[in-house]
Formats: C-alpha cells, structure tokens, sequence
C-alpha cells in the first residue's frame, strides 16, 4: 500500500547559518547582551565586565580577548513601566521615562563608560592599545495603544502613538539623542553600530513600524538587529524588514521545551531563515542540575551542529552568570573556559552523542500540483478568521514561515481535511510538513479520488510516530481530491497541524524540475 519512507534518498541542505565577522553585519561574531539600567541590576562597570571582554586566568587576568559585540538591553523602569509593549491596567511610561533609558546607558563608571574604560584597561594588559568592541542599543516601542504619551522635549504636540507619525517622531528622537550622547563621549575603543528592536515577535500590525525604523537607521549609516524567540512572528521575513542581522532563540534552556532536539530544530530553523543562533542560559546553571546540563548541552549542539564557527552567535546570561561562575572556580571553572574555548572556535563537545545529525529536509519542486496559487483548495480545516491559521496555508508553497499560532492549518483529530486539485491529474506522491517546533508526533492516512465519492488507499501510518517531514511514494494513480486524515496527536491536543502540503506526479520526472 506505502512505499515511500520518511527522508528517503534526500540529501541534507547546505548549512545557512548567517556567518560571522560579516562587512554587512558590522563584523559582528560574537555579541554578548549586558541587562542595564535598572537598579535591581548589578552595575557594569570596568570591573564586572572584565571577564566578558576578556578571558581571564585564575588570578583575573586578560589572556585573550572575548566578545567582540556588546548589546546594551533594558526592558522596564524601576517601577514597572513596560518599554516595549502595552501593560493594560498599569502605569504607562512617559517621554521622562524614555529620556531616563537615553540616560541610562550613559552612567558615569557603568554602562558604555564602564565598557569604554575596560576594553582601555584590557587593550593595555594585551598590548592592543587600539581594541575596539561594538555596541548596540535597545529601542523602546511605542505601542499603538498608548494616546496620551506626552510631548517631545523642546515641542508642545502631544503625540498620540495610534498615529504611525507620532510613532516615527518619537523613536527618531530617541535614536538621535543616543546617538549624539555616543559621539559626543569620543569613545576610542567603541563604535555604536546600531540599534536592537526590542519586541520578539512583530506580528503584522508592527511589521511597517520596523520597516520605517530599519531605513531610517540605514540613512543613518546604522544598522538594526533583532532577537526573536523560536517562533516569534516574522522571524522568516527579518531581511524583508530591513534587519542587517537576526539571531534565533532556541528557547531550550528555561523549560527544556522539546529535549535536547529542540536545538537541532532550532539549527535547521537557522539555517532556512539564513540567520544566526542565541546562546540561553542565566543563573539557574549555578542552582539547578538540570539547567546546568541544559547549558552544556547548547555548547555541545553548537559544535556539532556548526553555529560554533559558521554562524554570527549572540549570548543571552541573564545579568550577571557568567562572571558568577568565577566565583565558585572549584565547580564552575570549566564551564567558563568552555565559553572562551567556545567563542575561539575550539570547543570539543562533551557528549556530541546527544546530538545525531540533524534531520534531512526533503527536496521541494516547481511542480508541485497542489498550490494555491494553481487553483487547488482545501475543504474541512477550521477556519476561525484568523489569516494566519487559515484553510489554504498549508498549500501556499511557504514551509519556513511558522508559529505554534500562524503559518499552518489545523483540524480535529481524529478527522479529515480534503485538499482539492485544480484538475485531475497523475499522482504518484505526497510529502507534507507537520508541525515540528517540539517533539511531538503524530499518525495519519491518505487516500485518494478523482470523482470525491470512491476512494482508493494510499498511505497508512496509523501506527507512526510521524515527525516534521513525510515523504510518502505509492502507486501511481489519476487524481482529483486527495484526504488526508489525523488520527492521533501525542501530545493529546485534539488537533493536526500541518505547515505545508504537496503532490507530485512522476517522482523521476520531478527530478528534473527541481527549485
């Protein structure tokens, strides 16, 4: 009844990591994010930041330098007023609220001082007076339901931020008054290459408010960079919003979501939007054995599954962990040293067996019979509305723009959907991409008709544990309706989630059209 098997006889694409050290990403390889602002954070000065500039020996001395970007981030003020999304039912911030951030990362001894006179410090012990590192600063977001925000130094227009100029207007002054207290400090070890949006998802109310900030920093010799979680919307389309550099949360460490997979899908996921991998972990590596495991694990992954040397890579630690592993040395001093071996790029995985070879992606045709954009439709999915989980996505040729919430269509299981072609025609295979962002599975039929009355087997993986792709061959048939049907969900959600659907003809006859 089946022939086909999952990835059969399909090669594994080239890596398309966004590499490091990159003209168009502003030479970034390795870009650490320092929490500064707030006063519950310990502050960065010359001192604490000594062990991320630099590796350092037993005694705290420079060795070799470390990160070469760093990323000064703060969400909130002291007291709580959210900077970079809508609070409903608390206090909202203010123009004084968003001077204090401009402020911030001026402070006397900490923030970009305290990175300026430490890379001074350090150039000295290494004999490279003229080290320079670069800097990157967050941007509050002004969201759409903030109306009253108050006016603009210098100005009376009360700026109300549903208006799309008023939104401009605001950030524009923000990005200008960063970027005058940055020249105007005459830094000899730090260039401020740009700014980070700080949301990470952009949903697509947002998308031309990034679009706007992006080439405005453009005409500004500057550039934008983002940080989306592992399913964060729009992560797929970051060039199309102007980024010059984009870095994927696993999101592995916090809850160990998916096991240890979940980074081997968080390289492929790298590697088809052609962007860079986030490191994660905080103090919990310090308290938890758990969480301690987890943090070797990301170094592990990044070895063997090649971000270590071929991807730009940014370092999220939570405020502070890194320099708290010098503090236990007895316990905690390997793990340091791994980070430094990590980021020279000779790190050499502990237990690599963790990680098997990362899944093939089946090749994808120009012939695909079942496109949308063919005329072929889907009969029997939800649909709620909303465009993003709507009938017709998963047959509308996109298999990298997902979420566990948009870019795929869902229905009950057990239960059927019935994808429609435009014309009957020979049909020889499917392959199909189900939802893949943890580790579930799932188990399913296909049959086959040309009138929708009679139907004829075609794939029985009732009893499967089927993940991510299936490619499935079967005898070749004419066919109008092909129905796919759910049978069982592991993680005991009562639906089936599929991303992309196909059918092809003659299998050896699509070998020549090949995209």
């Amino acid at each position: 009844m089946v022939a086909g098997a999952l990835f059969s006889a399909i090669d594994a694409p080239a890596s398309g990591y966004l590499a490091p050290g990159l003209e168009s990403t502003g030479g970034m390889r390795h870009l650490c994010l320092l929490y500064h602002g707030q006063a519950r954070r310990g502050p960065w000065t010359r001192e604490t930041l000594r062990p991320y500039v630099a590796c350092v020996d037993a005694a705290g001395k420079p060795t070799d330098w470390l990160f070469d970007s760093f990323l000064f981030i703060e969400f909130a003020t002291d007291d709580d007023r959210q900077l970079h999304y809508f609070a409903k039912g608390k206090p909202q911030p203010t123009i004084a609220d968003w001077q204090w951030l401009a402020d911030a990362w001026f402070r006397e001894q900490s923030g970009v001082n305290g990175l300026e006179q430490c890379v001074a410090d350090i150039g000295q012990t290494l004999n490279q007076p003229d080290r320079r590192v670069n800097v990157m600063i967050t941007l509050p977001c002004p969201p759409t339901e903030r109306t009253d925000f108050g006016a603009l130094p210098g100005t009376d227009h009360a700026l109300d931020f549903s208006h799309e100029e008023d939104r401009q207007a605001t950030l524009r002054w923000y990005m200008d008054t960063v970027r005058k207290r940055f020249e105007d400090g005459h830094y000899a070890h730090l260039n401020l290459l740009g700014y980070y949006w700080t949301g990470e998802s952009i949903p697509e109310e947002q998308r031309s408010m990034v679009l706007w900030t992006s080439e405005y920093l453009h005409g500004q010799k500057l550039k934008h960079y983002w940080i989306p979680y592992f399913t964060g919307e729009g992560a797929g389309d970051w060039r199309k919003l102007g980024f010059d550099a984009m870095m994927l949360q696993p999101n592995f460490f916090f809850e160990g979501n998916g096991g240890a997979g979940r980074l081997g899908r968080a390289a492929n996921r790298a590697k088809r939007f052609g962007c860079g991998v986030e490191m994660e972990f905080d103090g919990r590596a310090l308290s938890s054995e758990a969480h301690l495991q987890r943090f070797w694990d990301y170094l592990d992954a990044g070895a063997v599954y090649g971000w270590m040397n071929k991807s730009l890579v940014g370092w999220y630690e939570g405020g502070g962990a890194l320099g708290m592993l010098l503090k236990q040395p007895d316990k905690y001093r390997p793990l340091y040293d791994a980070v430094c071996q990590f980021v020279k790029g000779s790190y050499t995985p502990r237990q690599p067996e963790r990680f098997p070879p990362a899944a093939a992606l089946p090749s994808r045709y120009q012939d695909n019979l079942a496109l949308a954009s063919k005329g072929a439709k889907v009969i029997g999915a939800i649909d709620d509305g909303k465009p993003g989980l709507a009938p017709e996505r998963m047959i509308d040729g996109d298999a990298d723009n997902y979420s566990g919430s948009s870019g795929l269509t869902w229905f009950a299981v057990p239960g059927s959907v019935t994808v429609e072609l435009p014309q009957a025609a020979n049909v020889a295979r499917t392959q199909m991409l189900l939802f893949d962002l943890d580790d579930r599975y799932y188990s399913y039929r296909i049959d086959t008709s040309l009138d929708g009355k009679t139907w004829r087997p075609a794939v029985d993986k009732s009893a499967a544990e089927a993940r991510g792709w299936q490619v499935d061959i079967f005898a070749p048939r004419a066919v109008k309706y092909i129905r796919l049907t759910g049978l069982r969900n592991s993680t005991g959600q009562p639906l089936m989630q599929v991303i992309e659907f196909e059918a092809y003809g003659d299998v050896k006859g699509s070998e020549k059209s090949k995209s």
